[in-house]
């Protein structure tokens, strides 16, 4: 039933956070289908998300590309709160004479409850794009490098900290030496001091 209605692409919103900004992502309808195919995207959270269009008619082997923007926020939101973020998309075959203005009437239908297809979207908020989503080579090769020196530099601050560490060791272990000898010399001394005591006596 689902194939009929054709293809949702993609199966989950990744929106690449930036501090500040509103961010958006794309969701693209394509009907493999010969006959009209009415739609409507919902949100758990309106108020976040804004979605243009929020519903409309797929013509035959058509494609509907939908812009999906999250409000501007200042901090990146917790995995909590991003696992409540949903999207549903609901999908009915139409006539083609069908408007925007008999959408809703069609949806809320009883009569056409049964043959609605429901497809629900999760929600994803990254801190930088995947490297499958860059949009050219020169961008992956880029960030390549850019990890690259990164590793290269971590490896560096690495040594130096195991160089740090080790000389904090043989600093340990030579005032351990030296406390051991002072200690020695102490008691040597006092035995000395009683044998002269004695000795006089």
């Amino acid at each position: 039933m689902a194939e009929e209605f054709g293809e949702i692409y993609p199966s989950k919103l990744t929106f690449i956070f930036e501090p500040k900004k509103q961010i958006s992502c794309m969701l693209n309808l394509t009907s493999n289908s010969n006959r009209y195919i009415a739609f409507k995207v919902k949100t758990t959270d309106p108020k976040l998300y804004c979605v243009r269009p929020n519903k409309g008619i797929l013509k035959p082997d058509s494609t509907c590309e939908i812009k999906v923007t999250r409000q501007a926020c200042t901090i990146l939101p917790t995995t909590d709160t991003i696992v409540k973020q949903k999207f549903l998309i609901q999908r009915v075959f139409a006539s083609e004479d069908m408007t925007l203005e008999d959408i809703d009437s069609l949806f809320n239908s009883k009569d056409c409850h049964n043959d609605i297809n429901m497809k629900k979207l999760k929600v994803v908020v990254d801190i930088i794009p995947k490297v499958v989503e860059m949009k050219s080579k020169s961008e992956v090769q880029d960030l390549t490098a850019d990890m690259a020196k990164e590793i290269i530099q971590m490896k560096s601050q690495i040594k130096g900290l195991n160089m740090l560490l080790t000389e904090a060791e043989e600093r340990i272990s030579k005032l351990k030496e030296q406390k051991s000898d002072c200690g020695c010399k102490g008691t040597v001394t006092i035995l000395n001091f009683w044998n002269r005591y004695l000795d006089d006596r």
